[in-house]
């Protein structure tokens, strides 16, 4: 039995990079994929006004509704699926999950974002950089300079 780990942040970008790893020529394999939801941070101000147990339940309700789509996706092609949320450390939670799921592949399927590094989700991923992340001087002055320039 074949186990993949994907690592999901939005439902679109994981879809993309699903669909081509579910290959006809594998119809009668049984394969089990472990989906961890890896919700998007709650605002500070948002984020204040809720418990401890009413932020886990958030992300618990959000990690079921972007999962649902791609849940019933691999359900048609007979699959096995474990829906997670992740919480914590995404390298520590891999370990745990490894030990749960032993000899699973880790796919990370999370959307990179712009003028973000995203967390690695085991020890050793590589670390990508975006070029594109400035320090928040170098933009004020730019913005300075800009305004004067006016």
């Amino acid at each position: 039995m074949e186990t993949f780990i994907v690592y999901i942040d939005n439902q679109q970008y994981a879809l993309q990079q699903i669909i081509p790893m579910l290959s006809p020529k594998e119809a009668g394999k049984q394969v089990s994929w472990v989906l961890v939801g890896c919700a998007p941070r709650l605002t500070r101000h948002s984020g204040r006004w809720l418990s401890k147990p009413a932020q886990k339940r958030w992300r618990q309700d959000w990690t079921q509704e972007t999962m649902q789509n791609i849940s019933t996706l691999l359900r048609q092609h007979n699959h096995q699926v474990f829906i997670k949320t992740a919480y914590g450390n995404l390298s520590e939670f891999t370990k745990k999950l490894s030990r749960e799921f032993s000899l699973a592949r880790v796919v990370d399927a999370r959307r990179p974002k712009l003028a973000t590094n995203l967390n690695p989700v085991t020890a050793d991923q590589p670390q990508s950089s975006s070029n594109f992340v400035l320090p928040a001087g170098i933009l004020a002055i730019g913005a300075g300079v800009a305004m004067v320039a006016d």
